[in-house]
């Protein structure tokens, strides 16, 4: 069980580099989940329009298919760079409609119509392990869910406003 500090998400978030189209998909993928703490199958089911929605006039992300098949919004808040990193993926891979995060063909060069799945997810990370504490370890989606829930209770966010926002 892992709660990341702000350097180790640095790292995590940088690993993946933007030079390369998969690396942008990566880095998209890492930190919208570390700005929206989304369980893997949650972001797995993003749509190009369930990045852009408002909550109380403030930019919000969309979870059209929650635990128990609830929905909810995710406001950004102080996190809103997020959609710029998004937004690079997006227009350098020609996504402009359907899902968010998708897989590639061999050779990595052509970019699959289909969405991501849960275990892509996780073989995305094991692909980036960090330094914690002076070892190099790998993280699972599941602990930046838990680092995003740990932030914002450090920032003084009321708990009931994270329990909604992690649904």
């Amino acid at each position: 069980h892992l709660r990341l500090s702000q350097a180790q998400a640095n790292a995590l978030m940088a690993a993946p580099g933007m030079k390369t189209l998969m690396g942008m998909r990566d880095t998209a993928l890492i930190s919208l989940m570390l700005c929206t703490g989304l369980r893997e199958a949650e972001t797995c089911a993003l749509d190009v329009t369930d990045l852009r929605q408002q909550l109380g006039g403030e930019p919000a992300l969309l979870v059209r298919k929650g635990k128990g098949a609830k929905q909810r919004l995710v406001p950004y808040g102080a996190l809103h760079w997020v959609l710029v990193v998004v937004n690079a993926w997006l227009q350098n891979a020609g996504i402009d409609q359907g899902a968010v995060f998708r897989g590639f063909y061999k050779g990595g060069r052509r970019i699959r119509p289909a969405r991501l799945s849960v275990r892509s997810v996780n073989y995305i990370l094991d692909q980036y392990p960090i330094n914690i504490d002076g070892h190099l370890r790998t993280v699972n989606p599941h602990d930046l869910r838990r680092t995003y829930a740990r932030r914002l209770y450090d920032a003084g966010t009321d708990l009931l406003a994270i329990r909604d926002n992690l649904g």
